[in-house]
């Protein structure tokens, strides 16, 4: 590969949820790219700046039929290949968020096919936000995933975390036979920059040092077009990126013109993490709980609600519909899992637009599902990716004329003050 002279784009990578997207983009630039984020399919009439880097494509595909993940998938790739980009990388969670049933498989399947490729890894950790993997199996700081709260999650309950065990039914019988395993005593035995075997690698990894090394076996290996995980490779593979001089290190972030007036905090996520972020910020910023029985019964009126907001006398305001999960699963058990998901999805982008239509041009979203509703719910087609609030969330500003600034938090992720420290950041 020679050097980027054309400025052509290295990097296309394709994100499971909106939240993963700008997750991954956020250690992109951090690693030294230019990074731009398209939100949903890209269309062919999407222009995008003659110095970017790294392009992430954001789909809502994480939970959908395997066929749409499919194809969604692999019309982003088709479109990535036409700006051209030479790797390619498919992002999903640290945490997995992915049962037997999961598109993980199918999707890294028909990337692969497309690339006319046989070989990946399956790389989810991300070690500074306590996502590790050892023996092939995901632990959440000193948690096994399956004992940790991510087995209580609404939609993708994680009742395992053996990584080859997740994977093998979702895999084809001849694929779910090629998983190896590779621990740390044979990723670090491995000399840097050397050719790998074939196969579909699940990578242990413990600390950034493993990153490091997963990245030099891998980033620009020519045998391995596409690779697959969370966002944490990211960061390294674009240092290896620059360290092979395809590409000249931009060292600052992109520019983001802040907006004047309030910030509307959303939160869909019933994450453990969310609700203690919500209980914090309580104590410095008006919030509302908005009843989840209401919402499903279509007796919560979004234009009421933004008259709540317009009446704080405040620089920000956090709605949300996180519960508890005993409240939640009850929700479900009355109302159907799907149907509650979804009507709380509609309600929060409701009040989103209106919020949009009233000036309100600063949106923290809480929640993957919730971010991939609200930012397609708002038509906003592609950010510029800025600094990041905490590892994994940056602040991002829509390409549209009217500036709006968003960040998209994945539930788990951010310290208890997460919510009070996006405000200082973007406002």
């Amino acid at each position: 590969m020679t050097v980027n002279e054309k400025k052509k784009p290295i990097l296309g990578a394709i994100a499971d949820d909106f939240t993963g997207a700008s997750d991954l983009a956020s250690f992109l630039l951090k690693g030294g790219l230019k990074v731009v984020q398209i939100n949903g399919v890209p269309s062919q009439d999407i222009e995008l700046a003659d110095d970017v880097d790294a392009i992430v494509v954001a789909l809502k595909s994480r939970t959908c039929a395997i066929n749409q993940a499919i194809s969604d998938s692999t019309a982003s790739l088709a479109w990535l290949q036409q700006q051209g980009c030479q790797k390619f990388y498919f992002k999903y969670c640290s945490t997995f968020d992915s049962t037997s049933e999961g598109n993980i498989g199918p999707v890294t399947q028909a990337l692969l096919a497309k690339l006319e490729s046989e070989q990946t890894i399956f790389c989810p950790a991300l070690p500074v936000n306590g996502r590790t993997v050892y023996q092939g199996h995901l632990f959440v700081f000193e948690q096994l995933l399956s004992d940790s709260p991510l087995r209580n999650h609404p939609l993708t309950p994680m009742l395992d975390s053996n990584l080859i065990r997740l994977l093998q039914p979702q895999l084809a019988e001849e694929n779910a036979q090629r998983l190896q395993l590779m621990n740390l005593a044979s990723l670090h035995k491995r000399p840097a920059y050397q050719k790998v075997e074939s196969a579909y690698w699940v990578v242990d990894c413990v600390n950034d040092n493993d990153l490091e090394k997963i990245a030099q076996l891998f980033a620009t290996n020519p045998d391995y077009p596409l690779l697959t995980g969370g966002s944490g490779l990211g960061e390294y593979m674009a240092r290896e990126y620059v360290k092979a001089g395809w590409l000249q290190q931009s060292n600052t972030s992109h520019k983001i013109t802040k907006n004047d007036g309030k910030t509307l905090i959303l939160a869909g996520s019933c994450s453990q993490a969310t609700r203690k972020q919500i209980d914090v910020a309580r104590t410095q910023v008006p919030t509302l709980a908005l009843d989840v029985d209401a919402i499903a019964t279509g007796q919560l009126d979004p234009a009421t609600v933004l008259g709540w907001i317009n009446m704080q006398h405040s620089e920000a305001v956090v709605l949300y519909t996180s519960a508890e999960p005993e409240k939640v699963l009850a929700a479900q058990a009355q109302f159907g899992k799907e149907q509650v998901s979804e009507k709380i999805e509609q309600c929060l982008t409701q009040i989103a637009k209106l919020a949009r239509e009233n000036n309100i041009l600063n949106i923290v979203v809480a929640g993957g599902e919730t971010s991939g509703a609200i930012v397609s719910g708002l038509n906003l087609t592609a950010f510029t990716v800025g600094q990041s609030i905490c590892p994994g969330v940056p602040v991002m500003q829509s390409h549209h004329a009217d500036g709006l600034i968003v960040a998209l938090k994945s539930g788990n992720f951010g310290d208890e003050n997460f919510f009070l420290t996006a405000l200082e950041t973007i406002q």
